[in-house]
């Protein structure tokens, strides 16, 4: 199996995670779908990662930032978009809902533990409102909001 790596040159990776048959919790890889559609900068690229858990540090490595994108539990409103920094991802401003392979925080402690994190992470995060059935649906609140979230990550890169 070949494990995906950034290409040289390439600073600014945006990883969407997420399994789309679990509605809202596929948020991210919807996301990085609309994103490919785009024309963006050269030297970014943009990974469906799927639930890929600690391979994720692959994708992020030599980058200089990396934005992922994930539905997640802050407490807020479907739909509400959350923009954080590692630390307070660290300090659990967020919860993540374990439908991946390894949880997303689990996945950023270790690579900052192994010093695998780009210089600058930052999550892109949406309040979900479906995530515990099975679909491969968005929810309204959540999919009204993709444009949003776009716009977001563009003002990142």
């Amino acid at each position: 199996m070949e494990v995906l790596k950034i290409k040289k040159g390439k600073l600014i990776v945006v990883i969407g995670v997420g399994n789309l048959l679990m509605g809202d919790e596929g948020l991210g890889v919807h996301v990085v779908e609309e994103l490919n559609k785009r024309e963006l900068p050269p030297d970014v690229e943009v990974f469906d990662g799927g639930t890929g858990g600690i391979a994720l540090l692959n994708l992020m490595e030599g980058a200089k930032k990396a934005i992922i994108v994930d539905a997640v539990l802050g407490g807020g409103k479907p739909g509400e978009i959350y923009v954080l920094g590692v630390d307070r991802l660290i300090k659990g401003v967020v919860k993540f809902f374990s439908l991946h392979e390894m949880d997303l925080l689990s996945t950023i402690k270790i690579g900052k533990e192994l010093d695998k994190l780009p210089p600058e992470l930052v999550l892109v995060g949406v309040e979900p409102k479906k995530y515990q059935e099975y679909s491969m649906d968005l929810s309204p609140e959540v999919e009204t909001v993709i444009p949003k979230v776009i716009d977001v990550i563009l003002g990142l890169i």
